[in-house]
């Protein structure tokens, strides 16, 4: 089954109130990263309590396509608040192994912004993580749809995206096995993404036709 989630880039504590108007989605992910620095937790968890089965909480680390830079400590102790609140949350593979952050329940993510890497570069790192969903973005250069399909073939809850490539190939690699779908609100947070509201209408659409008895005259 396929998710389709929101990203929201969040700015600054009144960007939450917009989580309302995105329950659409499957999920709404709040892009933390966009902001000059974190809330206090305790101002979070009252901003998005009535929506917490609904987001993934994101810092992105710059050099896996963040926008600022947060203190390692100060993002180390905001998502293991987090964890025992049990929210869910995307955490890198590198951050949540040099930091020993809670990834199980969790989504543990790796990006490549400027190249494929080999396939057991991958698997090496993905095989670090159990009981959680591995999530890989990688950029649209020669060799990453052979790539992805195959992180699709041998891993179970898995979601794979390319980044720059004709939006569509996202919703491809869905109806591949990718468990997650990610689509802006209005402003792409990684490049490649379209609006949510049409990821929905595409694979509802798609759901339509998969889902309709065919039969044969002649």
């Amino acid at each position: 089954m396929t998710f389709i989630v929101a990203s929201l880039p969040v700015r600054k504590l009144s960007d939450l109130e917009k989580i309302k108007d995105l329950t659409d989605a499957d999920y709404v992910e709040l892009r933390l990263d966009y902001m000059n620095r974190l809330p206090d937790i305790q101002s979070f968890v009252e901003l998005t309590k009535n929506y917490k089965d609904k987001i993934i909480v994101t810092i992105r680390e710059r050099d896996e396509g963040g926008v600022n830079n947060i203190d390692p400590k100060v993002k180390s102790e905001f998502l293991k608040k987090l964890s025992e609140l049990n929210y869910l949350y995307d955490v890198e593979a590198k951050f949540a192994l040099k930091y020993n952050i809670p990834y199980e329940g969790k989504i543990v993510s790796v990006h490549y912004f400027d190249r494929v890497p080999p396939y057991e570069e991958v698997k090496e790192i993905l095989s670090k993580f159990t009981n959680c969903i591995r999530k890989v973005a990688v950029i649209a250069k020669p060799g990453y749809k052979q790539l992805l399909a195959r992180l699709l073939e041998d891993f179970h809850d898995i979601s794979v995206m390319p980044m720059g490539s004709n939006p569509l190939e996202r919703i491809a690699f869905s109806l591949l096995g990718s468990n997650l779908v990610y689509g802006h609100v209005g402003e792409e947070t990684a490049k490649g993404q379209m609006h949510y509201k049409d990821l929905k209408k595409i694979l509802n659409y798609v759901s339509i036709i998969t889902s309709s008895p065919t039969t044969l005259t002649g």
